[in-house]
């Protein structure tokens, strides 16, 4: 009976330990991308990553890019005033539209 208590416990703790849940990613990509918890529609399709804000603000996200890329681009391109509109594409072109009015291709 001893013998299989290590068992167990290592058992429960590779258990318990899991990947990312898809919901705390849809959160925490909502949380960092539409500054609010919830999105008016986010999918996985085919070319990439698509992602509605409820401020209007529309993600098409291809490629390499990351999340906090997105984020990093919204404080250098954007003065951190927001993303309007962004695409990028599988090799690496990227079209941005900031919340002031100014655009970049990237």
């Amino acid at each position: 009976m001893k013998a299989l208590l290590p068992l167990l416990t290592a058992i429960l703790v590779v258990g318990c330990s899991s990947p990312k849940d898809s919901v705390d990613e849809r959160i925490d990509t909502s949380i960092k991308l539409c500054h609010s918890d919830s999105t008016k529609a986010f999918s996985y399709t085919g070319d990439g990553l698509r992602v509605m804000c409820h401020n209007g603000s529309s993600y098409v996200i291809r490629g390499d890019v990351t999340v906090d890329n997105i984020v990093e681009m919204d404080r250098v391109y954007c003065s951190s005033t927001g993303i309007r509109d962004f695409q990028s594409s599988d090799d690496g072109e990227i079209l941005l539209s900031c919340n002031d009015g100014s655009n970049y291709v990237l």
